[in-house]
C-alpha cells in the first residue's frame, strides 16, 4: 500500500471527521488548528439520516448514539395560532438511520476521541502554502513550523485561509435574514411546550423557530430565522438582547410564548450567501465543509454535508493512492452536483417556512409530503454511492 501523508488545516467538525475517515483507511494524518483549544460554540446541531450513515462508516456511530437524541418526530405548528401544520415521523424506518440532535461540543469531543492526540496540533496559524505538483505541498505556520504533505485538506471554515490562498477573497452578500440562538435548561421549560416528541418548529409570516432537547432533556436548543430590513453583522457568537429576540416574534401562541420567556442569554447574527462555485481546490489541495460550500441553515445540512465530504474524500483517496490529484478531481466530480443541489434546496426552504398566506403554505406542505423537498437529501446513502454521480432533482 502506497504511503500517503495528509495534512488537514482546521480542527472543527469537518476537519476532525475527515481525519477519522482518512485514519480508518490507513492514511497518515495530521490536523492543525489555529485556536489554542478544540472547542465548538455552545449550541445544538441536527444530523440527518444520510450523514449518520457517513459517521457510522468512519467509526463513530456508537459514540454518536450514546450522546445524541434520536428524533421521535418533529411537530410543525403555526407560530401565532399553535395550529398543527404537519407531523414528520421519525426518519429511522424510512431512511435507514436515525436523525440525531446533538450538542456541538459533544460531537466535537466524539470526533477528537477517535484520533491519536499526537496528531492534533493546536495554536498553529497557517501563513503560507507552496504547491509542488510532483511531490506535494509545503505548509508554513506562524510559529515557524513547516510540514510537507502529499495532500492538504482545507477544513478551516467559511473564512478559510486556504481558500483565500487559492482564489482570493470572496464577497458575501447579505440575505436580509438574521438568526437568533439560545440554550435553555430543560428543567425550566414545561414539557408540554415541546410535545409530543420533544422537537417542535413554528412557522410564521417572515420567520420560523426550531427547538429541541439535547443531552436527554437536560438542555433545550432554540434557533430562529427571520426576514429583516435591518443590517445584521455576520458571526457566530455575537451577543444579543433577549427582549429584542422576543419582540421579533409578535403574538406568539402560548407554547412559544412560554419558551421565549425563559431566554436570558442569546446570540444574534446575519446570514450571508456566497456564490455556488466549483472552486473547491486544485492539484493536491482540497477544500471541504464550509471552506468549500458554506450554506444557509434552512435545511440543517451544513455539518451533514461536511460528513458526507469526509467519507467520500477518504474513499477516493484510497481508490487512487497512486494519483492523489486524480482522487481529488473525482471527489469534486461526485460531490459538487449534490452539494449545489443541497444549497439550492436550503435557499428555497425559507420561502416555504416564511410564507404569509397560511392556506397556500398548508397546501404546498401537503403536496411536498411534509418534508419541503428534503427527502432526496435524507434518502441518499454516501457509503453505497461514494463513487456514483448523484441524482439531484430540479429545484425551483
Amino acid at each position: 500500500m502506497r504511503r500517503c501523508t495528509v495534512t488537514i488545516v482546521g480542527g472543527g467538525l469537518a476537519g476532525l471527521a475527515a481525519a477519522n475517515a482518512l485514519t480508518r483507511f490507513g492514511f497518515e494524518v495530521e490536523v492543525f488548528e489555529q485556536s489554542r483549544t478544540l472547542g465548538e460554540i455552545g449550541a445544538g446541531i441536527s444530523i440527518s439520516s444520510q450523514a449518520v450513515k457517513a459517521l457510522r462508516a468512519i467509526g463513530v456511530g456508537d459514540k454518536l448514539a450514546a450522546v445524541g437524541n434520536a428524533s421521535e418526530g418533529i411537530q410543525t405548528r403555526n407560530m401565532q395560532t399553535g395550529e398543527p401544520l404537519e407531523f414528520r415521523p421519525s426518519p429511522a424506518s424510512r431512511y435507514g438511520a436515525p436523525h440525531y440532535f446533538v450538542h456541538r461540543a459533544d460531537l466535537l469531543n466524539i470526533l477528537a476521541s477517535g484520533l491519536d492526540p499526537a496528531t492534533l496540533h493546536l495554536d498553529h496559524c497557517l501563513t503560507a502554502l507552496e504547491e509542488r505538483p510532483s511531490d506535494g505541498v509545503t505548509l508554513t505556520f506562524s510559529n515557524g513550523v513547516t510540514r510537507q504533505a502529499d495532500v492538504v485538506i482545507g477544513a478551516d471554515g467559511v473564512h478559510s485561509v486556504i481558500r483565500r490562498a487559492l482564489y482570493g477573497d470572496d464577497h458575501p452578500t447579505y440575505t436580509g435574514q438574521s438568526v437568533w440562538r439560545a440554550l435553555l435548561k430543560g428543567s425550566e421549560v414545561p414539557p408540554e411546550v415541546l410535545e409530543p416528541t420533544g422537537s417542535t418548529q413554528w412557522w410564521g409570516p417572515g420567520c420560523h423557530l426550531v427547538s429541541y432537547y439535547l443531552r436527554g432533556r437536560e438542555v433545550i436548543n432554540v434557533v430562529t430565522q427571520e426576514d429583516t430590513d435591518k443590517w445584521v453583522e455576520e458571526g457566530w457568537s455575537i451577543a444579543g438582547d433577549p427582549d429584542e429576540m422576543r419582540a421579533s416574534f409578535p403574538n406568539p401562541e402560548p407554547r412559544l410564548k412560554t419558551l421565549l420567556s425563559r431566554v436570558t442569554q442569546c446570540s444574534k447574527w446575519g446570514l450571508f450567501t456566497r456564490p455556488l462555485t466549483g472552486d473547491w481546490g486544485r492539484g493536491r489541495i482540497q477544500l471541504i465543509g464550509d471552506a468549500a460550500h458554506a450554506m444557509l441553515p434552512n435545511a440543517g445540512q451544513g455539518a451533514a454535508q461536511s460528513f458526507e465530504d469526509a467519507y467520500t474524500l477518504a474513499r477516493w483517496l484510497d481508490a487512487e493512492r497512486d494519483d492523489p490529484a486524480e482522487a481529488l478531481r473525482q471527489f469534486r466530480r461526485i460531490r459538487i452536483p449534490r452539494v449545489h443541489g443541497v444549497q439550492r434546496t436550503s435557499l428555497a426552504a425559507a420561502q416555504m417556512k416564511h410564507m404569509r398566506d397560511r392556506d397556500v403554505q398548508k397546501d404546498r406542505l401537503a403536496k411536498a409530503g411534509g418534508n419541503i423537498g428534503f427527502g432526496w437529501i435524507w434518502e441518499y446513502d454516501p457509503v453505497a454511492s461514494w463513487d456514483k454521480l448523484p441524482v439531484v432533482p430540479a429545484i425551483e
